[in-house]
């Protein structure tokens, strides 16, 4: 079968050459056409106008000399140490939207990748969790109308946890984590016609929600892997919240001073929960903020696991 002239374009600038070969196979399935290299991105390379480049963490500092008008693409980045130094980079340019963590020793995860590929180049507007654990997981989903039914999904957690076999510390974990991404869209995401906040000032008082303002939590897990899921209907959470928010918690090792907002404070919450954070946003329309944990995994393994963000917005 001859190929595809309009074919989205994706450049690899992979130095493993395993890793490399890995990736032509998962992007074969993507349906793009592939320009490998195992070397750095080069200035007429680039100037061609990939859809999408793929680039190890090792040729960031070729493409950072690369001026921004000849090259604006799209970048993923896989990376495997120095996440504070990666994320500074991310939260000062907006081409590194998409950081992808490297396991020691092991490819790049074939689902994330194609995942991730194919809803840039075709525009997919994936939610929930299905297409991420697969259309055979076992989800849960339902609204939350006001701050006890939240409460009520946090102390619940565990039990679902438990239920799976998850250990006692990733029970305690999710339904931390759960709490946190409601919190957020119960009280933080709700605004007015006029963008003022409803609830963001006082987040102990009791809330309920008008149904058009309702949050969808998701929880599933599909054996080997454990996520949770909240959506609002608001679209306010910008990129400088995440990847700032980002490099600021990690700049200062989780020690932020949180007068006038701990946002970097959350993020990190975030980051530190799953070893893959999904957030997607339409402004003015919806946020969803997913995270993704490896139940397979040793805690002790996870702690010092290169951790994935992806940033989509429509």
């Amino acid at each position: 079968m001859e190929n595809n002239p309009n074919a989205p374009k994706v450049m690899l600038c992979l130095k493993n050459k395993l890793v490399l070969k890995k990736l032509e196979k998962v992007l074969f399935a993507a349906q793009v056409e592939i320009i490998p290299s195992e070397g750095p991105p080069l200035l007429e390379e680039v100037k061609r106008n990939p859809d999408l480049l793929i680039i190890g963490q090792e040729y960031l500092p070729q493409l950072l000399k690369i001026p921004k008008n000849f090259s604006s693409v799209e970048t993923m980045v896989l990376y495997s140490d120095e996440a504070d130094k990666v994320l500074a980079l991310a939260a000062k340019d907006r081409r590194f939207n998409h950081l992808i963590g490297l396991r020691e020793g092991q490819y790049p995860l074939s689902w994330e990748v194609l995942s991730t590929v194919r809803r840039l180049i075709y525009q997919y507007n994936l939610r929930g969790l299905t297409h991420i654990l697969g259309w055979s997981a076992r989800i849960h989903e339902v609204y939350v109308p006001s701050s006890k039914d939240m409460h009520r999904l946090v102390a619940w957690v565990p039990e679902f946890c438990e239920a799976l076999g998850a250990p006692p510390k990733v029970r305690d974990a999710f339904a931390e984590l759960a709490h946190e991404l409601m919190m957020n869209a119960v009280y933080d995401a709700p605004v007015d016609v006029e963008g003022n906040h409803l609830y963001a000032q006082d987040r102990k008082q009791e809330v309920s929600l008008h149904k058009d303002h309702y949050p969808l939590f998701s929880i599933g897990t599909n054996g080997d892997l454990l996520g949770i899921s909240v959506r609002d209907p608001f679209g306010g959470l910008k990129r400088k919240h995440i990847f700032n928010g980002l490099d600021r918690a990690l700049s200062q090792k989780g020690q932020i001073n949180t007068e006038g907002g701990g946002a970097g404070l959350g993020m990190l919450y975030i980051y530190n929960h799953g070893f893959a954070s999904f957030f997607s946003v339409k402004e003015g329309e919806y946020t969803e903020v997913s995270v993704i944990y490896d139940i397979t995994m040793n805690r002790r393994d996870f702690a010092t696991l290169p951790k994935s963000v992806h940033y989509f917005v429509e």
